[in-house]
């Protein structure tokens, strides 16, 4: 016989897909006609941007664009000049069961980017850009509880457990326009790099509203008259969200990408248009009761089991270390330029997080020409992660680069800061169904048995000798300070 269990259900999503790819950019340029040819390269700048993300039946295709600016100097040996092009690029990922109704949320970090000279006319940029992406699809987070209808010496054992479940992925666009104040623009002027850095600072629920607040960070990078020279400013953002009904504010984190952007230098001013869009992942923690075991007196009982790996708990942690490349120039150093870094895909071993380094030093020499050299290293920072966390994903950037000279050696105190998300899982398992067949009451059973209880608990006593742990407990005059290990206890049969 069937014994009717109570469903529950809560709508979520659930992870189908995670993935983490380097996409490898190569691309010919030829120096138009209105520019010089080249002479040496002095600095290759990139900054991506994400196009489209496409999910379809059993992948996720995501495509972007580098826009590549590289500064160098022209065959005449005279000024600067800069070259400019666009890379379009996709990332393919196989996910199983994806189809065009899940969602899919992607982050890109531009690993290296370099210059070749094939002649002075064309030039090959070879890149590197990691893309990673995690899919989402909608799905019913299903248990089961007591029955609706009692049935007579029937029990179940029921637990508890904090899951942590996702409630909404999705994503909107924001659009940034203003202008800024600028010296020293009387002559020509070539913008060399226009980065911009997107940062989430706060969020509210205002009923069904969820608010965004963050602010982007904004640099424009340029020669005025041959001289290095740089603007930036902060501006602040918001974006609303629908969220579901749920009685408290979500956690969540948001995953910013540029889109688009122009940026022009003139009549004493930085003007700037800039697209992105926010991709945000809400989270919140529910307790769910559920039935781990069940029996019925007098009868044999068959349960259905499902086992479900959960997150039960998950944390952000914020990591920070500087460390110092070196590296001797070939030319006597007159005066640092410019500099630029990148980080490659950090990697966990232990409790350790290595993350790849470069950066790229542009400078004045002795014999008053402008070059460039790369130096590279490495930082290592020790993470405190407990035994049962894992580390789902690192994100590593560079928030401040200092350099010093020291006659033809260079010393960089590169600051970086590592975003580390952790979670516990834990394997559950749910009784999803309950059936018993009655044994056959003429068969002659004991009604009271004797068992020394050893290492075994009460419930798998009672479930073993068809009895009642309440009554277990009433007969053996056992409370919560009794110690039952290794105890002589009578058994009550319950026919």
């Amino acid at each position: 016989m069937d014994i009717s269990l109570q469903r529950r259900f809560f709508s979520s999503f659930k992870t189908i897909g995670s993935a983490k790819k380097v996409c490898d950019i190569n691309s010919d340029v030829v120096v138009p006609d209105t520019k010089e040819d080249i002479l040496r390269v002095v600095l290759t700048n990139a900054e991506y941007m994400i196009r489209s993300k496409d999910v379809e039946s059993g992948r996720v295709l995501v495509r972007g664009e580098l826009k590549v600016s590289i500064l160098y100097v022209p065959e005449s040996g005279e000024g600067l000049c800069t070259l400019t092009t666009d890379i379009p690029f996709e990332c393919e990922f196989g996910v199983e069961s994806a189809d065009s109704g899940c969602t899919a949320i992607a982050e890109m970090n531009l690993i290296s980017v370099d210059t070749r000279i094939l002649n002075p006319r064309k030039v090959m940029i070879n890149a590197q850009v990691c893309v990673s992406q995690k899919c989402y699809c909608n799905s019913d987070f299903t248990w089961y509880t007591d029955p609706l209808d009692s049935i007579k010496n029937a029990f179940f054992k029921k637990n508890d457990t904090d899951i942590r479940f996702v409630n909404l992925v999705t994503e909107k666009t924001i659009s940034i326009e203003d202008e800024i104040p600028v010296r020293d623009l009387d002559g020509e002027v070539q913008l060399i790099s226009t980065p911009v850095s997107f940062f989430t600072d706060s969020a509210d629920a205002v009923g069904s509203k969820f608010i965004v607040k963050g602010h982007a960070e904004i640099t424009a990078n340029y020669l005025a008259d041959g001289k290095f020279e740089n603007c930036g400013t902060t501006i602040s953002f918001s974006q609303i969200f629908e969220l579901p009904e749920r009685d408290i504010l979500p956690d969540y984190e948001a995953f910013i990408l540029p889109t688009g952007d122009f940026f022009e230098l003139s009549d004493g001013k930085l003007s700037f248009e800039i697209h992105a869009v926010i991709q945000i992942v809400c989270t919140e923690t529910k307790k769910i009761e559920y039935i781990e075991d069940g029996y019925v007196c007098g009868a044999v009982s068959l349960l259905g089991k499902e086992e479900k790996d959960v997150c039960v708990s998950e944390r952000i942690m914020h990591l920070s270390e500087t460390v110092q490349l070196s590296r001797s120039a070939e030319y006597g150093i007159e005066k640092i330029l410019f500099l630029s870094g990148v980080t490659g895909m950090p990697k966990v071993s232990g409790e350790e997080i290595s993350v790849p380094i470069a950066v790229e030093i542009v400078y004045t020499s002795t014999d008053d020409q402008i070059r460039s050299f790369k130096v590279y290293g490495s930082a290592k920072i020790s993470a405190e992660i407990a035994e049962n966390e894992t580390i789902e994903g690192t994100y590593a950037s560079i928030t401040s680069l200092k350099p010093s000279v020291s006659g033809m050696d260079v010393t960089v105190d590169a600051s970086i800061n590592i975003e580390a998300h952790l979670q516990v899982r834990s394997k559950v398992q749910f009784v999803c169904s309950a059936e018993y067949n009655e044994l056959d009451d003429r068969k002659a059973t004991p009604s009271i048995y004797m068992c020394r209880s050893e290492a075994s608990d009460l419930w798998s006593i009672a479930k073993k000798y068809s009895s009642n742990v309440d009554m277990i407990k009433k007969i053996n005059e056992i409370d919560h300070t009794t110690d039952t290990s290794n105890r002589l206890l009578v058994i009550p049969r319950i026919k």
